[in-house]
């Protein structure tokens, strides 16, 4: 539906609408594009006067979309989608490539992994920048928002439109101080002894916490986790002075262990963990993108590949792994798996920032 009104529409109008209906919010929509809310707001008024329309009105905490407002959400995607195509270089070159990405990523990687790659990767495309964040609680919303463009993290429940790529799996163990009194016991570990005892939880996500909680229900078993902390660091701290168990990733447990701990197998078995690299649909063709996925996943594989063979056992062979959309079996895909949302304008291109 075309506007009536003689106001002429620009492609920065379109992308702050784009934003609006995204957000529902003048502020988010605003830090979004890399604009003020002033300005945002005089872009609102604009559209307003081209569609002769509301647009948007306040409804509780957000923007609420009029009905006009609804109508032009898909063909707003299809052109914007569109005009993105026009623009995608045919051939991507890291080392002229300019542009900024935002990785969320479980925390152990940061300080365990991504040090020893970052560095050669950000070589190869000096121009290209990387903000890294930890991950929040709902990390997935944040590729549907464009509060990330990649997610690095341990989970198998993505959503039916992102995408998720295998990095390495590993398994869980758990550490306790090396004069623990479970040990003192000469029983050993098990799982008695791993429930009698009090827990300290590193927030590694919901996934890896529920693999340990079923297997111990479906035992007639359970733990007490009394303490709660994002840091490994801070978590070997606490461990040599306290009574505390830890369980957490192997690889994780052995880079950061102190003089006095001792890591064992866990007295029950679980399934392995896997960490993955997520996005959304709308970016699975952009070629930077696919640029950058690629780099992080095989550089991270070759790191962890390097510390099984120094470390534990043969290293795993991941080349057959495929991408996959990863849904669950009792949730059938939708007719053609289609995503649930059209790519739009990504930020990667400089000329699309609104002015």
């Amino acid at each position: 539906m075309l506007p009536t009104s003689q106001v002429p529409l620009d492609l920065n109008l379109l992308l702050c609408l784009n934003a609006l209906l995204t957000h529902g919010s003048v502020t988010r929509a605003a830090d979004t594009l890399g604009v003020t809310q002033s300005a945002m707001s005089r872009s609102l008024a604009r559209l307003r006067e081209a569609f002769d329309d509301p647009l948007f009105v306040r409804a509780a905490n957000k923007l609420a979309p009029t009905p006009r407002a609804e109508a032009l959400r898909t063909p707003l995607n299809t052109i914007l989608q569109q005009i993105d195509q026009l623009v995608v270089p045919t051939d991507f070159d890291p080392a002229k490539a300019r542009g900024r990405f935002r990785l969320a990523c479980v925390d152990f990687a940061q300080t365990a992994f991504l040090p020893g790659i970052l560095p050669g990767m950000l070589v190869r495309a000096p121009q290209l920048g990387l903000d890294i964040a930890t991950l929040d609680a709902q990390p997935f919303e944040r590729l549907g928002d464009d509060g990330a463009d990649l997610l690095l993290a341990l989970s198998s429940n993505a959503p039916a439109d992102v995408y998720q790529r295998v990095v390495f799996r590993d398994r869980l163990c758990c550490a306790l101080r090396a004069d623990h009194p479970a040990l003192r016991a000469g029983e050993g570990m098990n799982v008695e002894q791993y429930c009698r005892w009090q827990h300290m939880q590193l927030q590694l996500g919901h996934d890896m916490r529920r693999l340990v909680e079923d297997r111990l229900l479906a035992l007639g078993a359970a733990r007490q986790v009394s303490l709660q902390v994002s840091q490994i660091d801070a978590a070997m701290t606490v461990l040599v002075g306290s009574d505390l168990i830890l369980t957490a990733p192997e690889h994780m447990l052995r880079r950061s262990a102190r003089d006095g701990v001792v890591i064992l197998p866990l007295p029950f078995d679980v399934p392995q963990l896997t960490l993955s690299l997520f996005w959304h649909a709308r970016r699975h063709n952009d070629p930077a993108h696919i640029w950058l996925r690629n780099a992080i996943c095989e550089g991270l594989q070759g790191a962890f590949r390097n510390w099984q063979a120094e470390q534990l056992h043969a290293p795993v062979d991941l080349s057959a792994v495929k991408q996959m959309r990863p849904l669950p079996p009792e949730a059938p895909t939708r007719k053609d798996d289609a995503p649930r949302e059209f790519p739009r304008v990504g930020s990667f291109y400089p000329g699309y920032r609104a002015v």
